[in-house]
């Protein structure tokens, strides 16, 4: 059985994170996990794809804002504000096509719209970004410098590259520094992986094929790897024996709605 496809959005000022689970094909599920104690419960299912890049949680953990497709003759695409780990738009923006969408969320917690304007009534209080303050793709990469400032502004510093030959990295303790790169996979513009490595400061470098999303955290790092969540710690001797967070492998589409009232993708 294939592991499922994990990727998690942090949020900058507290300890929540949404992990969202890819697959089977064209669906994916959020859940909501905090960091802190372990716990994670699920949100919605959505037959969509979701460029995960693309997407961010707010500061306080509460919203989240994202891109989404569906195709058949046509593409139909849109970027959502929803509650977290809810996917119910709360705000739509409907497209056509796959370029641009999405957004991020600055560390006030303003709403910046990845190639759009802004809607003028925003949910729940919320405030629109400045169009400047994230890189709106100009270079032709369709998620632009997006992806890479959403990191920095959680303490990754971009170390190389641009667009898809991005590098990353973050100290991660006890002599090492976590490296994370932007990869294509299989040439394909919509397939966008992390790649990570360990880099020690005596110069050994230990690659991480596994893991598709890493941060430091406590002793060690949290990371997804397998269709699971892990605690991994850290000596300098390099990574120790993963304990389990949760496993995400045996999960079922489950349909459910919302807490809230929403408009219809």
């Amino acid at each position: 059985m294939t592991a499922p496809r994990l990727h998690v959005l942090t949020a900058k000022g507290c300890d929540q994170a949404v992990v969202l689970r890819r697959g089977p094909k064209d669906w994916v599920a959020s859940l909501i996990w905090d960091r802190a104690t372990g716990t994670v419960e699920l949100g919605q299912w959505l037959h969509a794809r979701l460029y995960e890049h693309r997407a961010d949680l707010s500061p306080d953990g509460r919203h989240m804002i994202y891109f989404a497709a569906r195709f058949d003759e046509r593409t139909h695409g849109w970027t959502a504000i929803s509650r977290a780990p809810w996917l119910t738009a709360l705000t739509l923006l409907p497209q056509e096509g796959t370029w641009y969408g999405g957004g991020a969320f600055t560390p006030e917690g303003r709403v910046f719209f990845n190639g759009a304007r802004p809607p003028d009534n925003l949910p729940d209080g919320l405030q629109p970004a400045e169009p400047t303050a994230y890189p709106h793709g100009t270079d032709g990469f369709h998620m632009g410098g997006l992806y890479p400032m959403m990191m920095q502004a959680r303490g990754w510093r971009q170390t190389g590259g641009e667009g898809y030959e991005t590098v990353l990295e973050k100290p991660a303790g006890q002599g090492w520094t976590l490296e994370l790169g932007v990869a294509l996979r299989r040439r394909n513009r919509a397939l966008i992986s992390n790649r990570y490595a360990l880099r020690s400061a005596k110069g050994a470098t230990l690659d991480q094929p596994d893991w598709e999303w890493a941060e430091p955290w406590g002793e060690g790092l949290q990371v997804a790897a397998r269709g699971a969540l892990w605690q991994v710690p850290l000596t300098q001797a390099g990574p120790g024996r993963p304990s389990p967070i949760q496993d995400f492998n045996d999960m079922e589409i489950e349909l459910r709605e919302a807490p809230y009232e929403g408009v219809g993708t």
